[in-house]
């Protein structure tokens, strides 16, 4: 006896999961929706990282389906390429009958062409112009980017953005930035190294360390962080949450934020509460051109805290001095190497 009416508990939750997020893709995108609505769709969001996947499939497919439904240029090419006409042999039609093979033939040729180029079009997405936004300054900038989203770059920092007519993204090339997404029904998905953060509308950072190790702090809404490599993994943040993600895929939640900590650098300040030193340096690094270096593990791991202005390198020598009795040694290329004191 076939089993196939039978679907597995698994596959009924799953659709219904994804029946719920195609009924959320349709009411987001209906004009009456409300914040109200919005702020439960964000709960039902975090609830569970299934559901951004379907509303992600969800979405998607009423994107796809939408563009495709009515249009009556890419129906008519593709009537055309299904039942090419069949003209008689040319040598056997009369001159009235080879004008008007001609034009028929032409039309064809565009069908079939402008089908092929409208598919590429739902296949690539338009190919939006990638836009690159870097940061080489001492300061933090502000940007708007191309779908309204504010983007904040710490000094040193870069992005580049495609922002389509079914999707965004946006790539972290380095340094930290801070994202306040403008609503949409397209997804947003940010991408850093081997982990990727999908976000709908909401406010959250995301660090990209020169060792590989990436840090996202939500600040706003919901986001789902997804990482790659040996140890692949999932998390899905609240507001107040922060994690690191190692270069083996590895997803470390860290300690709540406390209040005002993420976003003191926006305002010119560096708060570190327990921070390995080595991140410690990397972030003062942004806004000096004395480069600290560490080459002692032991010293790159050490735990601190302090509060500090952005740029104010000589007040931090001088804490370290003070509490670890660590120094800057002059290199030859300008750095200083911070070791401890003998």
């Amino acid at each position: 006896m076939s089993n196939h009416g039978n679907a597995s508990p698994a596959a009924t939750t799953a659709a219904a999961v994804f029946a719920r997020a195609s009924e959320w893709v349709a009411r987001l995108d209906a004009a009456d929706c409300s914040s109200a609505e919005r702020d439960a769709f964000e709960d039902w969001l975090a609830e569970d990282p299934a559901h951004l996947h379907a509303w992600a499939e969800a979405e998607a497919l009423h994107l796809h389906t939408a563009a495709n439904a009515n249009d009556p240029w890419l129906r008519a090419a593709a009537a055309r390429v299904a039942t090419p006409p069949q003209p008689a042999p040319i040598r056997h039609a009369p001159a009235a009958a080879r004008r008007r093979l001609l034009p028929r033939a032409a039309t064809a040729a565009a069908g079939l062409c402008l089908a092929l180029g409208l598919g590429a079009l739902l296949v690539l997405d338009g190919l939006p112009t990638p836009q690159r936004v870097a940061n080489d300054s001492r300061v933090p900038q502000l940007q708007t980017l191309a779908d309204g989203s504010v983007a904040t770059l710490d000094a040193g920092s870069a992005l580049t953005t495609r922002v389509g007519w079914r999707k965004r993204h946006i790539d972290i090339e380095r340094g930290r930035v801070q994202l306040q997404v403008a609503p949409s029904t397209k997804p947003l998905r940010v991408v850093a190294g081997t982990s990727t953060i999908v976000d709908i509308g909401t406010t959250f950072q995301v660090e990209r360390f020169v060792d590989g190790r990436i840090g996202v702090a939500l600040l706003e809404g919901a986001v789902a962080v997804t990482s790659a490599g040996a140890q692949a993994s999932e998390k899905v943040l609240k507001p107040g949450e922060q994690l690191q993600v190692l270069p083996t895929g590895r997803i470390e939640t860290g300690p709540p934020l406390p209040a005002g900590s993420a976003e003191a650098w926006l305002q010119g300040t560096l708060v570190f509460d327990g921070t390995p030193l080595q991140t410690v340096a990397e972030q003062m690094n942004r806004y000096t051109a004395t480069p600290l270096v560490i080459t002692d593990p032991s010293l790159a791991a050490l735990a601190f805290t302090g509060r500090f202005r952005a740029g104010d390198q000589q007040a931090l020598l001088e804490a370290l001095q003070l509490g670890w009795a660590i120094e800057g040694h002059p290199r030859s290329d300008g750095a200083l190497v911070l070791q401890r004191a003998h």
